[in-house]
């Protein structure tokens, strides 16, 4: 019975303690809850008078701008910005201009320097080209006036020839001419003989007759009977161009000259 007193008396004990913390958290936990803050003391500041100059201006308030104002001051800045804005195209329009003229001045100073140095060769290819004409003209003239000395040279050979071959042709056929009776001195017998390079006559006419048939006929009769003519032949071997453009068509005069009347 002892013992159980003790045990008994040892939970109360315990049981007091145990309520006595409990109690004593909830007290301090209202405590810590309800206690009011406390505030600092104020720090007492001390008041000294200042005497402020009267001559001080005090800040003024700037005036109200009503909004007919603001529009029109915004209106003169919308405006100025506008002019300053034309002004700046202008006198970018006016730099653009300017550059522009200045490149077709010089566009246009290259083209005449092109121009004017085009026309210089050209004049000096013109007058290179003059001279060398002259130069070729002189020499074609002396060339054409030794060819024509030389022509002549050769044309009068030439009629020397001919002209030799046809009083060769006369003489050969007055040698065999018999004049008839009706015959008068002073009558021309005019006539075509044509030849062949052999020196015969192939052909005989009456170009321009005498009025006398017979003396015509005795003519042609003189000429038929010496038929091949050796100078002719030798002319044409030697000189065939001369005897194609002066002998093979020749023409002869006969005249009547020495009879007695």
């Amino acid at each position: 019975m002892r013992y159980q007193g003790g045990s008994y008396a040892l939970a109360v004990i315990v049981s007091l303690v145990l309520h006595g913390a409990l109690i004593a958290v909830l007290t301090y936990g209202w405590e810590a809850t309800s206690k009011p803050e406390r505030k600092p003391m104020p720090k007492f500041v001390q008041a000294k008078l200042v005497t402020v100059d009267a001559t001080v201006t005090k800040k003024k308030t700037p005036p109200k701008v009503d909004k007919i104002q603001q529009r029109q001051q915004r209106e003169i800045e919308r405006q100025r910005q506008a002019e300053a804005e034309k002004k700046r195209r202008a006198a970018l329009e006016q730099k653009k201009k300017a550059e522009a003229e200045a490149k077709k001045k010089a566009e246009a100073a290259r083209k005449k320097k092109a121009a004017e140095e085009k026309a210089r060769r050209e004049k000096e290819r013109k007058e290179q080209e003059r001279k060398e004409q002259m130069e070729r003209e002189r020499q074609s003239a002396f060339e054409e006036a030794l060819e024509d000395e030389e022509e002549l040279q050769d044309a009068r050979e030439d009629v020397q020839a001919v002209m030799s071959v046809a009083q060769a042709i006369q003489q050969r056929i007055e040698s065999v001419w018999s004049r008839p009776p009706s015959a008068r001195n002073g009558m021309i017998t005019v006539v075509q003989i044509n030849f062949v390079p052999t020196g015969r006559v192939v052909a005989t006419n009456i170009i321009e007759g005498s009025g006398n048939a017979a003396l015509d006929r005795s003519v042609l009769q003189a000429i038929r009977k010496v038929e091949v003519f050796p100078e002719v032949a030798e002319l044409a071997r030697e000189e065939p161009t001369v005897f194609e453009r002066e002998v093979r068509t020749t023409l002869l005069n006969f005249r009547v000259e020495d009879l007695r009347q």
